[in-house]
């Protein structure tokens, strides 16, 4: 609901600027700062324990995070630019529900916590810009290609404590997820401080593509290695609201 009230905004603003043939001027560059709410529509496979053995109804969850966003806005030609978002790190708590309960055999577990992460996600995308330069309403769309990083992976007490009583971990559990590419989309609007005013007020919206795969590996009883591995979807709305200057 978030994303469509954003996009139905930028809609109604995009029908009240004034149109024309001329959009910002080929040349210009836009820079923003802001601040970014991630929202993830997250889903999960089945846990698998070594490759072969499902945790059957597990799933993992990814909560949601925010941070500091810087945006910038090239334009290559009138109407048409380059956008690319990036931030500080985006921090999620992550939990896993559908593990078996050790203490009523045949019972599964709520939600788990599991841990966090902390992930970078800059996104380059190539934007239209519809309306005309003398207007000081800019809404905008953009199409393009999502990297995501992911870094400080840490395994919680809690988990740590599941593996050792359930699954014999005699180390504590070290967590991994690999680095994604997607596509991406965005809708956004930069509203100047008047019509003569390089100032402006910007608001955003971002799908981004982000599927991962996550792995969780300890040492176990026999002095063997335990690997869990599921393919985790985060796939975020991310919105974003902030200042800007036109150059």
């Amino acid at each position: 609901m978030k994303a469509i009230s954003l996009a139905a905004a930028i809609l109604a603003a995009t029908l009240g600027a004034n149109q024309c043939l001329a959009d910002y001027e080929q040349g210009d560059f836009i820079a923003r700062i802001g601040w970014g709410y991630v929202d993830p529509d997250d889903d999960s496979d089945w846990l698998r324990i070594n490759g072969s053995t499902f945790l059957e109804d597990t799933r993992v969850y990814v909560d949601s995070g925010d941070s500091a966003t810087i945006t910038g806005t090239w334009l290559f030609a009138d109407h048409f630019g380059l956008g690319l978002l990036v931030a500080l790190p985006f921090e999620h708590d992550l939990a896993v529900a559908g593990l078996p309960d050790p203490n009523n055999p045949g019972n599964l577990l709520g939600k788990v916590d599991l841990g966090s992460i902390e992930h970078l996600p800059p996104t380059l995308t190539v934007q239209w810009f519809p309306v005309c330069k003398e207007s000081w309403v800019q809404p905008y769309v953009g199409f393009g290609v999502n990297f995501t990083t992911f870094m400080d992976e840490d395994i919680s007490n809690v988990a740590n404590e599941y593996f050792e009583d359930v699954l014999g971990a005699l180390t504590p559990a070290d967590l991994k997820l690999d680095d994604s590419w997607g596509l991406a989309g965005e809708l956004g609007v930069d509203i100047m401080f008047g019509r003569d005013s390089n100032w402006l007020f910007n608001a955003a919206v971002w799908y981004l593509d982000i599927d991962t795969k996550a792995k969780i590996d300890f040492r176990s009883r026999g002095d063997f290695t335990t690997r869990i591995t599921t393919d985790v979807d985060i796939d975020p709305w991310v919105y974003s609201v902030g200042l800007g200057y036109k150059f």
